[in-house]
């Protein structure tokens, strides 16, 4: 990947803000950009290094090192460019949140509302975008963004929880409530009733492979073990908010994948009333 084609995605983007944002538009076509958008996550940041690399270089910069040595795939991307493209990208996830376009699932009300106020709070505070600033831990906006970034960070593991939870109430399969699951490896596994099909299951399956062998996964797991456990220097200033777009980015792309595999309300309410009345 170079700057030319993360240009371009940008522009592409931009466009897709503007009919997004300015009418309603049909479930239908909303899929077709949703689709879009997951193609082009993969490309880009799952399966790129690039903007990781230089995620990474950026984030040394604001005095947090983490034990991770990425290697870019191709061409170092600008700091600029990158953190055009993940804004935008970021803000046409937004507008589909907030449309309610993908992931209106009942079940995961929780997680929507952590997104939302995501959406909100970053609408109104540019301390969650701003590249160009570092704050010192005597700063309410360094809490603002490191609190933010755990409580995004969390969603993973809430998905995970959920379905564990929801799959075992109405014993729709035999599990171990007491194991050790992570999301990455097990949901899948867990969640094997709650797909549309078997295909959705296997394309589930794919998705959390490519999510778990990526190097970006692999960098925002880093930092937010490296936010929980290291030592913060009060000499020094720090900034999260490209890791922060970059998380949120990655959390909606597998809510996407989820509104794709997933049965919806209608249908899950039908799996729990027939497991009920086979027993």
């Amino acid at each position: 990947m170079n700057e030319l084609k993360l240009v371009d995605y940008s522009e592409k983007i931009k466009q897709l803000i503007k009919i997004v944002k300015n009418k309603r538009i049909k479930q239908s076509e909303a899929d077709d950009i949703l689709f879009f958008i997951a193609n082009m996550i993969d490309e880009v940041i799952l399966k790129d290094s690039t903007i990781s690399h230089r995620l990474n270089i950026n984030l040394i910069k604001n005095n947090r090192i983490l034990d991770i040595d990425i290697k870019p795939s191709k061409k170092v991307v600008s700091t600029k460019d990158t953190h055009e493209f993940l804004y935008l990208l970021k803000t046409l996830l937004s507008l589909m949140t907030i449309k309610n376009y993908f992931f209106d699932f009942y079940i995961y009300s929780e997680i929507k509302m952590i997104v939302n106020y995501y959406i909100n709070k970053s609408s109104k505070s540019k301390s969650y975008d701003s590249v160009n600033e570092r704050f010192a831990i005597n700063e309410l906006e360094f809490h603002d963004q490191l609190v933010m970034y755990k409580y995004l960070y969390s969603i993973f593991d809430k998905l995970m929880f959920i379905n564990v939870f929801f799959v075992d109430k109405y014993n729709l399969k035999s599990i171990d409530v007491k194991s050790n699951f992570i999301f990455t490896k097990d949901f899948d596994s867990v969640s094997m009733p709650l797909f549309k099909t078997t295909v959705r299951k296997l394309a589930f399956a794919d998705y959390l492979k490519i999510l778990n062998k990526s190097v970006s996964f692999h960098y925002i797991r880093k930092l937010r073990n490296n936010l929980e456990h290291s030592f913060t220097d009060p000499k020094s200033k720090y900034n999260i908010a490209l890791e922060t777009e970059l998380l949120f980015i990655l959390v909606a792309r597998t809510l996407i994948q989820m509104h794709r595999d997933l049965k919806n309300d209608d249908e899950l309410l039908k799996l729990i009333k027939l497991n009920q009345v086979n027993k």
